[in-house]
């Protein structure tokens, strides 16, 4: 059985690690992702969206589609694949190898590609290249998943509830309380520790990134010793992810794809080599139906008549 060529096709398109400074962004390009948050986070208002993203981004459009694939490279977070046959469908492809904390984040940054980028993306072939973007655009895709997972209307309110809890003022936080905040905010918005320690920054309630990015490793460390978190930090970090159910497998979509004449035998063999499939699983069902009449007018849902095509290991 096959497998994809990471270095051929991923390498070229994959969303990698990402980096969640992005100061550079201009006042402008910040006041609009947060007026595009609020506008997608109505109906949260200030709650944890957390792992609560993947339902809540099939809700949003039911044309998106999510898939873990276990990619071989550490470098791979995610990436946005649009097929360039059939209807407006795009799948956010999720690293399985990534604990679930790195997942959550990567389909926030994905959706604000689906929703912003997506014009863009199907005029290329196959899988989005984010190689020929601007890094401005990837620095906006960041900033709105962490706006999306931690807006700073929360920041703030759990700062107040802090200073509340131990009877402080804002003069008095030091680094040990600011520290265990970001820690606290980890878990309960299911964010990315590095994300949190940058969305205190951004929203300029600490002023020395460095000491916070210097200690990074030390704060994580402390994360995963508290045992009051251990579940649920347990959870977050642990590859496994019980929130993302594929719509229907790559194959049934594909046969399904080809059956309805939504793509054709060229398209589907050409697709299904390129992204690694199982050839003998696809010339089955193309043979089966060089042997069968299809009088079976299908009147499903038109979302499942269009040409899947899911960048999935076979």
């Amino acid at each position: 059985m096959s497998s994809i060529d990471h270095k051929e096709i991923f390498e070229q398109y994959y969303q990698s690690e990402y980096d969640f400074n992005t100061e550079s962004l201009s006042p402008t390009e910040i006041a609009d992702l947060k007026k595009l948050v609020r506008e997608k986070r109505v109906d949260y208002n200030l709650a944890p969206l957390g792992v609560g993203v993947f339902d809540w981004i099939l809700k949003q459009n039911s044309n998106i589609r999510f898939e873990r694939v276990s990619f071989d490279s550490e470098k791979i977070d995610g990436l946005l694949y649009i097929p360039t046959t059939g209807k407006e469908r795009a799948y956010i492809i999720l690293n399985s190898n990534k604990p679930l904390i790195n997942q959550i984040f990567t389909a926030a940054h994905e959706y604000y590609h689906y929703i912003m980028d997506y014009q863009k993306f199907r005029q290329m072939p196959y899988i989005c290249d984010f190689s020929a973007l601007k890094d401005v655009n990837e620095m906006k895709a960041s900033r709105f998943a962490a706006e999306l997972l931690l807006p700073d209307e929360a920041i703030s309110r759990e700062i107040q509830d802090y200073l509340c809890l131990k009877n402080m003022s804002r003069d008095e936080l030091d680094f040990g309380d600011y520290a265990a905040m970001i820690i606290f905010l980890t878990v309960k918005y299911q964010i990315p520790l590095k994300a949190v320690i940058y969305r205190f920054y951004e929203e300029q309630h600490i002023h020395n990134i460095d000491e916070f990015i210097d200690n990074y490793e030390f704060i994580k460390k402390v994360l995963k010793e508290i045992k009051i978190f251990g579940k649920k930090v347990e959870v977050l970090y642990n590859n496994e992810n019980d929130y993302v159910l594929p719509y229907s497998s790559t194959y049934e979509d594909m046969e399904k794809a080809f059956a309805t004449g939504n793509a054709s035998k060229e398209n589907v063999l050409e697709d299904a080599a390129k992204l690694g499939l199982d050839m003998n699983v696809i010339s089955d069902f193309l043979t089966e139906d060089e042997d069968i009449d299809d009088d079976d007018d299908d009147d499903d849902d038109d979302d499942e008549l269009f040409s899947i095509i899911n960048a999935k290991r076979g």
